[in-house]
């Protein structure tokens, strides 16, 4: 099961990564940057898992937007082993019973208390969103794909002066989120979603300052990581009203 660690609210301060997956951490990310050298090509990275993700932008009855629905359709590799650790194929067909999948709904974003769940929603600033609701599992050709609902704290009006922006990614690349479908609209008709490419400006500092540390050294033992996952990933601008 996906068992993210644990961020906080401004997406930069973390807790220490044991040595270990910090030193792989490392060897991926300068796998990665070097590849795409910086071409901004994701294909050549190595995260760990591999995630299509959607989302549904939910407004209430006096259009302002208040939950998010995320879907995650996890790689096949991954989804086997979800199935494998989670035990949900008990007559071992290749397939998971309906029954346990629906009592695993929910346990791959059981998360520690102040991680934002890989879902990034700013309008000036950073919004808050409120832990994870209707928690919903399936599977279909060969991947586990899962939803969940995350509720605004407030409510959030969003019109063409004042723009959703929102990004489905992970700070620290473990995780590579694509997203091949713009964010759908639920309860507006008359709203416009933007994609944005990555801002891969910075991979090129980013490469140079993983190449200079020491990975032998003790410090390796406790190291903050930048926010790698921000130059794979795309971002979309949200309007409504008139425009």
């Amino acid at each position: 099961m996906l068992r993210p660690e644990r961020y906080a609210d401004d997406w930069t301060a973390r807790e220490p990564r044991p040595a270990g997956r910090a030193r792989g951490a490392v060897a991926a990310l300068l796998a990665a940057l070097s590849g795409a050298c910086l071409a901004a090509a994701p294909a050549a990275a190595h995260p760990h898992v591999f995630i299509e993700a959607d989302a549904a932008l939910i407004f209430d009855q006096s259009g302002r937007l208040e939950a998010i629905r995320v879907t995650w359709t996890y790689d096949e590799f991954y989804s086997l082993m979800m199935i494998e650790d989670g035990q949900l194929d008990s007559n071992g067909d290749g397939t998971p019973e309906a029954e346990r999948l629906a009592a695993f709904a929910g346990q791959d974003v059981d998360w520690a208390a102040g991680f934002p769940g890989h879902i990034l929603v700013e309008q000036g600033a950073t919004l808050p969103l409120d832990p994870p609701l209707e928690h919903e599992a399936a599977y279909a050709k060969g991947r586990i794909v899962t939803s969940h609902l995350r509720p605004l704290t407030e409510p959030l009006a969003v019109t063409a002066a004042q723009p959703l922006r929102l990004r489905l990614y992970d700070p620290e690349y473990f995780v590579a989120y694509d997203t091949p479908r713009a964010p759908s609209i639920e309860g507006r008709s008359d709203c416009k979603v933007t994609r944005h490419a990555p801002d891969s400006s910075g991979q090129g500092e980013l490469l140079a300052a993983l190449q200079d540390l020491d990975m032998t050294a003790d410090s390796i033992s406790v190291m903050e990581m930048p926010d790698v996952g921000i130059t794979f990933a795309e971002g979309f601008e949200v309007t409504c009203g008139a425009r």
